[in-house]
Order: structure tokens, then C-alpha cells, then sequence
């Protein structure tokens, strides 16, 4: 398992430090729900969405 983060993790830093090419800026988007049903009452919602651009 260790060995799977690792490789993850220098896979995302050489992408960061441009050995691939340029440096592509990651998407980053939030919504937050909040609302009131008859059953359960009040409730949020919140969804949190990264997207790393594959080119």
C-alpha cells in the first residue's frame, strides 16, 4: 500500500514541476446544498469535485 502512495504521489510531482510538459492547473468545484424535507428535517449537502486535465 505504501508503495501504491508513493508512486502516486511522485507521479503527481513530476506532472506538478513540468517533466511532462507544462504545468496544467487543476479544476476545482464545491456546491453545498442546504434544505428541509418532512421526514428526516434540515440537511446539507456538500460535494467537492478536482479534475486533473489529462492533456
Amino acid at each position: 500500500m505504501k508503495r501504491v502512495v508513493m508512486s502516486l504521489m511522485m507521479a503527481l510531482g513530476l506532472s506538478a514541476c513540468g517533466v511532462a510538459g507544462e504545468p496544467v492547473k487543476p479544476d476545482v468545484g464545491m456546491s453545498t446544498t442546504v434544505g428541509v424535507n418532512s421526514k428526516g428535517g434540515g440537511f446539507t449537502d456538500t460535494s467537492i469535485n478536482i479534475h486533473f486535465p489529462a492533456n
